[in-house]
């Protein structure tokens, strides 16, 4: 979703947000994901002062992912909220978004799912099982040999 800031300007109310996105086309940017549901956003934008805009926001969207264990797909939730700032100048050194002409959702959604897609998903029900708890495989025709050791 995409509005100028003449457009956010004119408007004396605060912003409703409430839209479906489709990120399908940027799988290529999320090499761990496989596919991505349609994205649900929901909030509000409010005008803070001059050329200055703070959208609170509600993503939930659904990734599916190799499981690292079984190679399996997994389903995994993605659900979260984000507040965004965008400013036509970063006077402060606050981390904002810092816009020309035109405060774009789509791109700032994508980048906060981008940041939350985990190194790893595990199929439920499974385990990884570390050297440590690996049971030692003695080949039968020297299980003799150990007491010596």
């Amino acid at each position: 979703m995409k509005w100028t800031l003449g457009q956010l300007a004119k408007m004396n109310k605060p912003i409703e947000v409430n839209y479906e996105l489709d990120l399908s086309e940027f799988l290529d940017k999320m090499p761990d994901v496989k596919a991505i549901s349609m994205v649900k956003v929901m909030g509000n934008g409010y005008e803070l002062g001059f050329d200055e805009y703070v959208f609170s926001l509600d993503v939930k969207c659904e990734l599916v992912m190799t499981c690292a264990i079984s190679l399996e797909d997994v389903k995994y939730p993605l659900e979260f909220h984000t507040d965004e700032i965008f400013k036509t100048e970063n006077n402060d050194g606050d981390d904002i978004n810092l816009v020309t002409n035109v405060v774009d959702l789509d791109e700032v959604i994508l980048s906060n799912i981008i940041m939350r897609i985990p190194m790893k998903v595990v199929k439920e029900g499974m385990t990884f099982n570390s050297d440590d708890e690996k049971e030692e495989y003695i080949n039968p025709a020297f299980a003799d040999l150990k007491k010596y050791l």
